[in-house]
C-alpha cells in the first residue's frame, strides 16, 4: 500500500522566512526528525557568509541506496553498533517512506524479539527491521525502533 506521497527530510535554512516547525507540526511527522536539529546555531564568516554549525556534526539525510527516498536523518541516529543481516547498521529513532512486512519472531545476540522487516515504500527495497517487542525488559529500549543496515542506504546530499 504505502504512502501516496514521499516525505522529504531537509535541514534548516538560514534564509528561510517561515517557521517551518509550524507547517511540520502539523502536516507531517518530520517534525520529529527535525526536532532534535534545532540546536543548531549559525555563525557570519568574515565574508558575511551564514555556516551552520552544529554541536556534535554536520545533519545529514539518509535515503534507499536504490531509489534516493529519504528515510531519515543523522539527528535519529540512537546508536552505531549494531549489525544487521548485510553488515554494520545503525538504531534509528525514527524513520518516514516505509512500509512493514510481515510479523515474526526472530532471535538475536541479546535475545529474542517480535520484528518486522521495513521496506522502501518507493522501490520495494528491504531496508532493515523495526523493533516491535522484546522478551528481555533490559532490551525493551529497543521497541519501536529501527535497523537500517548501511549497505541497503545512501547519504542525500
Amino acid at each position: 500500500m504505502g504512502l501516496r506521497y514521499s516525505a522529504y527530510i531537509e535541514s534548516p535554512s538560514p534564509h528561510s522566512e517561515v517557521d517551518s516547525s509550524d507547517y511540520l507540526r502539523t502536516n507531517s511527522s518530520l517534525y520529529h526528525l527535525l526536532a532534535d536539529s534545532r540546536r543548531m546555531h549559525f555563525s557570519h564568516s568574515s565574508q558575511g557568509r551564514c555556516h551552520r554549525e552544529c554541536s556534535n556534526s554536520k545533519f545529514i539525510t539518509y535515503g534507499c541506496r536504490r531509489c534516493r527516498t529519504h528515510l531519515s536523518s543523522s539527528t535519529q541516529i540512537m546508536s552505531k553498533d549494531y549489525r544487521g543481516k548485510t553488515g554494520d547498521a545503525y538504531l534509528m529513532g525514527e524513520v518516514v517512506n516505509v512500509i512493514q512486512g510481515e510479523v515474526e519472531t526472530r532471535p538475536m545476540i541479546t535475545g529474542d524479539y517480535i520484528v518486522c522487516d521495513i521496506l522502501c515504500h518507493w522501490c520495494k527495497s528491504l531496508l532493515g527491521w523495526k523493533y516491535l517487542e522484546s522478551e528481555r525488559k533490559d532490551q525493551r529500549y529497543k521497541e519501536g525502533k529501527y535497523i537500517l543496515e548501511l549497505q541497503t542506504i545512501c547519504r542525500c546530499e
